[in-house]
């Protein structure tokens, strides 16, 4: 039974746990405090996204299941205990998943992403951006298409991941800020991976889509 839902097979909406957990606390005051006394670390154990909610701005966060369980330990009622051992079976579960190669390429890949679109938070652009800057990179290795990562072959995936963390290691040391230079950067990067593939005649697009890796989730 699913009480709390996992995204991207490891991360957890801190407002839904906090929601879950009944805390009395404003939810601003309550992750604020979390984070501090599980000295969590961001970028790794959680990670900061935005949300338009009744036409303005907030502040959001997606904790890791590791980080979460600590989260709930720290809550110290019976939504607490409830919460962290429904976690620490997720984690169990989770870890006899990545045992699949295929499995553990695409949650590799998933955090890249994560950490890549936080980095765009960071320097003010949002959502809309990181979507069209993600597709238009799908668009140039697939020669056109856009396939979705989790039909993707194995060695799709990581060299999608691989072109992922190119673009995010650039947009970091480049300190670039300008949503259609990290675009272009995103499909050069894409473009080379896609050509170093073709060298060892992996043609990309005529590889046959596999079997959904989210199903391997439920």
């Amino acid at each position: 039974m699913e009480l709390i839902k996992i995204y991207q097979g490891n991360l957890v909406d801190a407002r839904e746990l906090w929601e879950f957990l009944e805390s009395k606390q404003r939810f601003a005051d309550w992750i604020k405090k979390r984070i501090q006394e599980c000295d969590l670390i961001e970028g790794k154990e959680y990670f900061t996204f935005h949300k338009i909610m009744k036409r303005s701005k907030t502040n959001e966060y997606h904790l890791t299941l590791s980080a979460a369980k600590e989260v709930a330990m720290m809550e110290r009622n019976n939504k607490g205990k409830q919460a962290r051992r429904y976690f620490i079976q997720c984690e169990e579960t989770l870890n006899k998943l990545k045992e699949n190669k295929r499995f553990a390429a695409f949650s590799e890949l998933e955090l890249t992403k994560q950490k890549f679109k936080h980095t765009l938070y960071e320097v003010g652009l949002e959502d809309k951006h990181y979507v069209e800057i993600d597709a238009e990179g799908k668009r140039v290795f697939m020669n056109g298409k856009i396939v979705e990562d989790n039909f993707l072959e194995t060695v799709l995936i990581k060299a999608r991941d691989l072109a992922t963390h190119m673009t995010h290691h650039n947009t970091v040391s480049k300190a670039m800020k300008d949503a259609e230079e990290i675009k272009e950067e995103n499909k050069g990067n894409h473009a080379q991976i896609r050509d170093a593939l073709m060298e060892k005649g992996i043609v990309p697009e005529e590889l046959p889509s596999k079997e959904d890796i989210k199903k391997l989730e439920e």
